[in-house]
């Protein structure tokens, strides 16, 4: 898998909210609401990702998250069809989410572990952003995840987008228990 790492830290974007708006579902206080994100219902793998990465065992929260097939005549030449998805993802401890460091050796951990993988139809971008906190009156960091898989057919996209998507919670899961050996050390 091709990682680029981009950090937006000192870009003239605006910088994104967290919680993202009024109808924002915490799917750490109520898993069950991911049958309600339509990303959910057209890509069922999302199910999973979002359970995991939500989950007890996890330090991460997810902000938003969609997907986007394209068709052969929005696609680079040579190849049939693209299926991305992206995700922006904060820490569940609100505290870590205003050291750009720990952003920093999140997406140089993940890079890492998910480079591994030998895979070329896959390319991923991990986004490291400003982000403003209201509940905290603070601004702060937030990691943007874009997962772009190519194929022969839509269905064949879809499916090695499905299978990065699995490898990148096992990226994430594994860099949330060393963070949280880290900080309980």
């Amino acid at each position: 898998m091709r990682v680029e790492i981009i950090e937006e830290v000192g870009s003239e974007k605006p910088a994104l909210v967290f919680p993202p708006d009024e109808n924002y579902v915490d799917l750490r206080e109520n898993p069950e609401a991911a049958g309600r994100v339509a990303a959910v219902r057209e890509f069922p793998p999302l199910r999973n990702f979002l359970a995991a990465v939500n989950g007890a065992d996890s330090i991460f929260t997810t902000a938003s998250v969609q997907t986007k097939s394209d068709l052969p005549a929005a696609v680079s030449a040579g190849i049939a069809h693209e299926f991305a998805l992206q995700a922006m993802l904060v820490f569940g401890e609100p505290s870590l989410n205003f050291e750009r460091g720990r952003y920093l050796e999140l997406t140089s951990g993940l890079k890492e572990l998910l480079e591994r993988d030998s895979a070329d139809v896959v390319r991923a971008v991990l986004r490291i952003s400003f982000c403003d906190f209201p509940g905290q009156n603070r601004s702060g960091y937030c990691l943007g995840v874009r997962l772009v898989a190519e194929g022969d057919s839509a269905q064949q996209a879809e499916l090695r987008c499905g299978l990065a998507l699995a490898r990148l919670q096992q990226a994430l899961l594994f860099r949330a228990r060393s963070l949280k050996q880290q900080m309980s050390a």
